[in-house]
């Protein structure tokens, strides 16, 4: 028991350290992230940042390729590695490579046939901006296949838990981006076909940085053609029903953008762009915090050391809320202060668009430790097809409200109600396959951050009607709402145990950092 608790304790450190380097990554790229969409929609003006959005986003609905063999690959090389057995992870590694090249062959085959068609056909695009739009779609569509074959080596580095050179290839992107945005400015052929084209590069760039590295740095990460076809059929089936799982996501949240580019053209499009970027850089807060600590999910489940595992589940789902509300909650707000002074042009809809898509991301991030969950476990297809059972009726009864002649919005409040029924129906899943008690669940996360979110949301809102929208006002309220909210998560959100074991971590990093 002694070595369990000292394995945990080095676990955590690890988990906040890898946490710190991320969030540093994450505080970065939101700044530039957010700087880079404001000039790029200055420069590509509102109707072709709306194509870009619309064409690029179904060219990445193929994405789910990619993120699907992520998961699959991090989790086989994340057990391997937890057992140091490295011969094992150079097969996976090889294996899943292989796996990668045709899925990459596919993937261009069959964008190359659907999406030609649906640009050309289907989509409410000016005719003078189709060729734009045609390649702006293919250059996306070469950028995913690309993508696809680093994947493997980005999935080594979470797997190792090397976040700090995973947040540098993050922080050189993001600039590289914002720089692709303002050449752009200069430019005197089509801004939206150089900008694709350049996205490109920078992805190529990238591909070859994460080959280099990892062939230098890690034994497994040579490549050489394997087909081993017992292991290819151990791995296929979880392939198969993750990539369906993630498909039927993306065909929810493209699904949606194509709706809005039917029903209300393409100037709806860039206010759910801009939208989207805004929930993207916060968004980064959960999701970079559940990279750090996926990992160590995956070994525990290895080890069978349910203890920890359940009580890593319970209180990474309940931080990932708390670290996505302390920044939504301000950013709700002052939405409409933020976004002019952000843009010289705000889209209609774009503030309600942000402030929905944000709600329906502090919901979704409860997905984050279920998913990760269920791929250490393995046992994917009752998962996949009980939760696909109830995400399939978000595109379905939105084309109905939208057809009956609702606002745009109505989409996203459907997508909020029917994923919290999402999160209901697959916890019973987990709870069959381990056995965990949803009562716990419900009084270790859902019970506290429901006080948190009453409590400092009431609150706010509250202090916020008494105040206008001037920017010394803004600025105030914002502090006080981070504040506030930090206050309800330590002494409401937290347990008595989880603040001592925070301060005991930061007690002992100011002791180290005395003594060097």
């Amino acid at each position: 028991m002694k070595i369990q608790d000292n394995n945990s304790a080095v676990n955590n450190k690890r988990i906040i350290k890898n946490t710190l380097f991320l969030y540093i990554r994450m505080l970065f790229l939101m700044f530039i992230s957010l700087y880079t969409s404001r000039v790029v929609l200055d420069n590509l003006g509102i109707l072709d940042f709306g194509i870009y959005n619309i064409v690029g986003g179904f060219a990445t609905m193929f994405i789910f390729f990619r993120s699907s063999l992520a998961n699959v690959t991090q989790r086989y090389l994340s057990i391997e590695l937890g057992k140091h057995d490295e011969k094992a992870a150079k097969d996976i590694f090889c294996i899943h490579q292989s796996v990668y090249i045709i899925v990459s062959i596919l993937v261009l085959v069959v964008g190359e046939i659907l999406g030609t068609w649906f640009i050309y056909y289907k989509m409410n695009i000016p005719a003078e901006r189709l060729s734009a739009a045609f390649w702006v779609f293919q250059f996306t569509l070469f950028s995913l296949c690309t993508t696809i074959l680093s994947v493997v080596y980005e999935a080594v580095i979470i797997a190792r838990e090397e976040m700090k050179i995973y947040s540098y290839v993050g922080i050189f992107e993001g600039l590289t981006k914002l720089g692709i945005a303002m050449i752009i400015s200069v430019v005197t052929y089509d801004k939206l076909i150089v900008y694709s084209f350049l996205l490109v590069m920078v992805a190529i760039g990238i591909r070859f940085f994460y080959s280099i590295y990892c062939k230098r740095r890690y034994k497994e990460c040579v490549y050489k053609w394997i087909w081993n076809r017992d292991k290819i059929k151990e791995c296929s089936s979880m392939i198969g029903w993750n990539t369906m799982g993630t498909l039927i996501y993306t065909i929810n949240d493209q699904g949606i953008n194509i709706l809005l580019n039917l029903f209300f053209g393409p100037i709806i499009n860039a206010a759910r762009g801009i939208a989207f970027q805004i929930n993207q850089a916060v968004n980064n807060f959960g999701t970079n915090f559940y990279i750090s600590v996926r990992p160590q999910i995956v070994k525990l489940y290895a080890t069978k050391d349910f203890n920890h595992l359940f009580k890593l589940f319970f209180s990474s789902s309940k931080l990932s809320v708390y670290l996505l509300w302390i920044i939504c909650l301000p950013l709700c707000l002052s939405i409409d202060t933020i976004l002019h002074l952000w843009l010289k042009e705000v889209p209609a809809y774009t503030n309600v668009f942000t402030i929905l898509i944000l709600i329906y991301s502090i919901v979704d991030v409860l997905n984050n430790p279920i998913w990760s969950l269920a791929l250490a476990i393995g046992k994917l297809k009752n998962y996949i097809l009980i939760g696909s059972s109830v995400l399939l009726f978000i595109f379905p009864i939105s084309y109905v409200f939208l057809k009956l002649g609702s606002t745009p919005q109505t989409v996203f409040v459907v997508s909020i109600i029917i994923r919290c029924a999402y999160i209901y129906v697959v916890l019973f899943f987990i709870k069959k396959e381990i056995n965990f008690s949803l009562n716990s669940y419900f009084y270790e996360v859902l019970f506290p951050a429901i006080i948190v979110i009453g409590i400092s949301g009431g609150g706010c809102y509250w202090l916020n009607s008494g105040f206008n929208n001037s920017i010394p006002q803004r600025a105030f309220i914002t502090i006080a709402t981070i504040l506030i909210t930090a206050i309800t998560i330590w002494t409401l959100g937290l347990k008595g145990t989880e603040r001592q074991k925070i301060k005991s971590i930061f007690y002992d990093k100011i002791q180290r950092n005395k003594h060097e």
